[in-house]
């Protein structure tokens, strides 16, 4: 799995990648299996909601923040509710379960905006469909 390029958005999701070109992978930290392993779903296809790619590590970094590892290269960075979110991501719960489940409810149009940019970035099994609906002012 290679590192791609995304701009922040919701729950803390960053960039890693220079406009320029992959800037240099930094090294896995020394780390123990202290994080959470995205595990292997088996029908992602007809999942409820977003499947994370299978074997995505997220280890505690700096206060607040989690990094995403596929074994020696960093992937991302996401804020602790971005985490928690991705620990959930099986396929069993729909984009609005994902937002209702966390401690302080989330707006189900931010966890999907999460999602989408997971899935662009090929860290989904499967693609999330979001339904965007304009409300007059």
């Amino acid at each position: 799995m290679e590192r791609r390029t995304f701009v922040r958005g919701a729950f803390g999701l960053i960039a890693l990648a220079a406009a320029g070109g992959l800037a240099k992978l930094p090294t896995a930290p020394d780390r123990g299996r202290n994080g959470f392993v995205t595990p292997e779903v088996a029908s992602p296809e007809i999942a409820d909601g977003p499947v994370m790619e299978a074997g995505i590590e997220l280890v505690e970094g700096d206060v607040g923040t989690w990094g995403g590892w596929f074994g020696n290269t960093h992937l991302f960075d996401v804020d602790e509710r971005g985490a928690r979110l991705m620990c959930m991501a099986d396929g069993s719960r729909t984009i609005d379960d994902l937002a209702a489940s966390l401690e302080t409810p989330a707006d189900p149009a931010d966890v999907a905006s999460f999602f989408v940019t997971l899935g662009q970035a090929g860290y989904l099994q499967n693609t999330v469909m979001v339904n965007l609906v304009e409300i007059p002012t």
